[in-house]
């Protein structure tokens, strides 16, 4: 039979952890997101800070092999200009509101749109604007929150962004595993995220079922700790092919009071 000190400690046994993962988060709040890609190192707010601000995070990332160098805006007002094919922005802060975002060619003060999407921000969220190719001509525009909490000890936390039109269903593989990281990834998909092993080495990507890999990451080193988008693309020169590269996110270790 179970006492009533037994019953108090057991409870305290399942409340504690949850208490501590209750802290990790709050902590990571307080904490600024730096990001990693092919073309360098951004660093954000902290999540509480732009919440107090009562503005929202948002970057973006071109997709679109056939698209020149374009403009996102948000209500009508250029927020990112002059983005080129896989270029990742930094974070910028928007106003915790509704927007209608549009994608034109750079420079042209009164272009016609070639996506619209409206998405709704709140205060001390993190987003990307993914600037995707449609099924036709016409591209699309996917508005994704991020999640920047701390993954679990041990443990990276992975999505995929399928954006090449000539692949069907692809698998995210890491060589030697026999099961996918990530499995039956859609055209114009943004993947749920995943916690996974750390990795370093290769990754490939292959169509679903097939052993092999029709393009890779190399030189990935996934760490405990943090976040990563794999953005699968096709080849802006040779469009039948593809291409893949990697955007790491990581919530500073010890907590901002910016």
């Amino acid at each position: 039979m179970q006492t009533p000190h037994g019953k108090t400690a057991r409870a305290l046994f399942l409340v504690l952890p949850l208490l501590w993962c209750a802290a990790c988060d709050d902590a990571a709040r307080n904490a600024p997101v730096t990001t990693t890609t092919p073309a360098g190192q951004s660093t954000a707010p902290a999540a509480n800070a732009a919440e107090r601000r009562d503005t929202a995070l948002v970057r973006v990332v071109h997709a679109i092999p056939t698209a020149a160098t374009v403009d996102i805006l948000a209500d009508d007002r250029p927020v990112f200009q002059k983005v080129s094919f896989k270029d990742v922005t930094p974070y910028r802060e928007l106003d915790g509101q509704h927007y209608a975002f549009t994608v034109r060619a750079a420079g042209l003060a009164q272009g016609q749109a070639l996506a619209t999407n409206r998405e709704g921000l709140d205060d001390g969220d993190y987003y990307t604007v993914f600037a995707l190719p449609g099924d036709d001509a016409e591209p699309v525009l996917r508005i994704v929150e991020d999640d920047h909490a701390r993954p679990a000890d041990g443990k990276a936390r992975l999505r995929v962004v399928h954006a090449a039109a000539s692949a069907a269903e692809i698998d995210l593989y890491a060589p030697g595993r026999d099961d996918a990281l990530v499995g039956g990834i859609d055209f114009r998909s943004v993947t749920d995220y995943d916690e996974i092993d750390p990795h370093t080495g290769r990754l490939d990507i292959r169509p679903q079922g097939v052993d092999q890999a029709i393009a890779s990451v190399s030189d990935v080193r996934l760490e405990a700790g943090k976040t990563y988008t794999v953005v699968v693309v096709a080849d802006g020169r040779q469009p039948g092919r593809l291409e893949a590269f990697l955007i790491e996110d990581e919530t500073a270790a010890s907590p901002s009071t910016n």
